[in-house]
């Protein structure tokens, strides 16, 4: 083979490794939970009774979240924004919470809120009744409280107080589910979601808060007339509902517990795009 050929040849099969599509990196593992350099998880709890006994208070700054069947919902979202486009794939998710009280009956359930339902606020008072407060803070009463006495009409998609009507306020199907057997004192309690987790995240990876703008609670706004808009302003972030079983009530450290091994996690595992 002349030079000629060889230098041909040599540069038809540089053309074709350089054609070669790139492989993925290795599976990603990426955790939120709030902490010095991330503070995008708001979790609250909202608790069924009159409005002087529990239906008009809000528990966004409380350190312990409350779960059973139906008196006591709990509420959690997180910031996810950071990983738009960087996934091919989403492989797995799982909700770590840590028990407080390690209850042996029942079973913790998560259901997707309705997109509906997705304009609550965490908040930033533990008890206390709100009314005429206008501090627009997630109650059994209201997805969002305007005030105001005689009290407004529910703002919850049902129409109704509390988030309970199963495919209007929340999916019908959960994500995932836990019995509280599992569970141990100030321990890991962890729920793995089924169903198609790519376009979950795909949604929740659109929205994201507004830099430097806080709610009257002093939490992250998600719209711009987040505070102000009536109905509550809409996200594409919704977040989850936490739903217990049996009557038994499950108590979990929330993003505001002093000790930060304790707050919730969200683990989301994934393929990064190709180069």
């Amino acid at each position: 083979m002349n030079f000629t050929a060889w230098k041909y040849y040599r540069l038809i099969a540089l053309g074709l490794i350089l054609h070669l599509p790139v492989s993925a990196e290795e599976e990603k593992t990426v955790i939120f939970k709030n902490d010095a350099k991330y503070s995008g998880t708001d979790d609250t709890y909202v608790k069924k009774g009159s409005s002087f006994s529990g239906g008009m208070s809000n528990f966004g700054a409380c350190e312990i979240m409350q779960v059973n069947e139906t008196t006591k919902i709990g509420l959690i979202r997180f910031d996810v924004s950071s990983l738009f486009k960087k996934y091919k794939k989403i492989t797995s998710i799982t909700l770590r919470l840590f028990s407080k009280n390690a209850p042996k009956g029942g079973s913790i359930n998560v259901h997707r809120l309705s997109i509906a339902n997705s304009g609550w606020r965490e908040g930033g008072n533990c008890g206390g009744t709100q009314i005429g407060g206008n501090r627009h803070e997630v109650t059994w009463m209201h997805l969002a409280d305007y005030g105001g006495f005689p009290l407004p009409p529910p703002s919850w998609a049902s129409r109704t107080a509390g988030p309970t009507s199963p495919g209007v306020d929340y999916d019908k199907v959960a994500l995932g589910s836990n019995k509280n057997s599992s569970s141990q004192l100030d321990g890991p309690f962890e729920i793995e979601f089924k169903g198609d987790l790519t376009a979950l995240i795909d949604d929740w990876s659109l929205a994201s808060p507004i830099i430097r703008l806080r709610d009257k609670g002093g939490n992250p706004c998600w719209t711009a007339d987040w505070n102000w808009s009536q109905p509550a302003a809409e996200t594409a972030n919704e977040g989850l509902i936490l739903k217990g079983s049996e009557g038994t009530i499950h108590e979990f450290h929330t993003s505001e517990a002093k000790n930060l091994s304790v707050r919730p996690q969200l683990i989301i595992k994934y393929k990064p795009r190709e180069k």
